[in-house]
């Protein structure tokens, strides 16, 4: 342990003295061996020291070796369980992946960055003994820090759940089906009128009433009545931000390319 110390105190030193190139091998020799010996949160620290050292050495000539730095930072971060700090080193990652044009690295960082961060918030309400982060500051006490980081949750595990922060389309698409087939299912409890008759739908009418009034296409043959009206009201309501939002994570994903 004391020859991993002695390393890093040389890449601070080598950094002092602007050898961006010495700094960056004894930092990420350190960072490996405070891994190996289990001091993750020494380690997120030199290996991001790492990354900024290679950056401060090429500039904007070669970013990948300082992106895969930062992502070695991030994973020994999370396991050391300081989520806070990981996100932010994940999205420093993204960045730096992104400027290199590794779009699928990128998009993998982004989501991790994201999803550490809520993380993070949950076990700030949960297990406040497991939210602490070399990154905390005084922002988030008392009881407006409470409420923006209530907000935050919320919105991040919507953004989570629905289209995984833009870079899971998927959940896009099975969030929608989910909700065509649960309402389907609120269908068939009611009834509904085709060609002026009330009639209690089987599955798969109320299934194709459910598809056309999610994508809200509206033909009109069929139409609710009692109850299913305001199961109407919300899945329509429901189908106006997800069908967009599907569309819209595609083309993130997928168009980059």
């Amino acid at each position: 342990m004391e020859e991993i110390k002695t390393l890093e105190q040389q890449a601070y030193e080598f950094l002092a003295q602007k050898d961006y190139d010495n700094s960056y091998k004894a930092f990420r020799q350190a960072a490996e061996g405070y891994e190996q010996e289990k001091q993750l949160s020494q380690a997120a620290l030199c290996f991001a020291s790492a990354a900024s050292s290679w950056t401060l050495k090429f500039g904007e000539e070669n970013f990948h070796r300082a992106a895969v730095c930062y992502e070695k930072a991030a994973f020994a971060a999370r396991k050391s369980g300081d989520f806070k700090y990981a996100a932010l080193l994940y999205k420093h990652a993204a960045v730096v992946y992104e400027r290199d044009l590794e779009f699928l690295d990128f998009s993998e960082c982004f989501f991790k960055s994201k999803e550490c961060y809520r993380k993070f918030l949950i076990f700030s309400f949960l297990k406040p003994e497991r939210a602490y982060s070399l990154t905390s500051g005084e922002g988030n006490k008392g009881a407006s820090g409470f409420f923006k980081r209530l907000v935050s949750l919320v919105g991040l595990s919507f953004s989570s759940l629905v289209w995984g922060h833009g870079e899971r389309p998927a959940r896009t698409f099975f969030s929608g089906f989910f909700f065509v087939v649960l309402a389907a299912i609120f269908y068939t409890q009611g009834e509904l009128i085709k060609a002026g008759l009330v009639f209690k739908p089987d599955f798969f009418e109320a299934f194709y009433f459910s598809v056309i009034t999610f994508t809200t296409v509206g033909y009109g043959d069929i139409t609710p009545i009692g109850i299913n009206k305001l199961i109407v009201l919300i899945e329509a309501f429901s189908g106006l931000f997800i069908v967009p939002l599907f569309i819209v994570g595609l083309s993130r994903k997928y168009l980059r390319f």
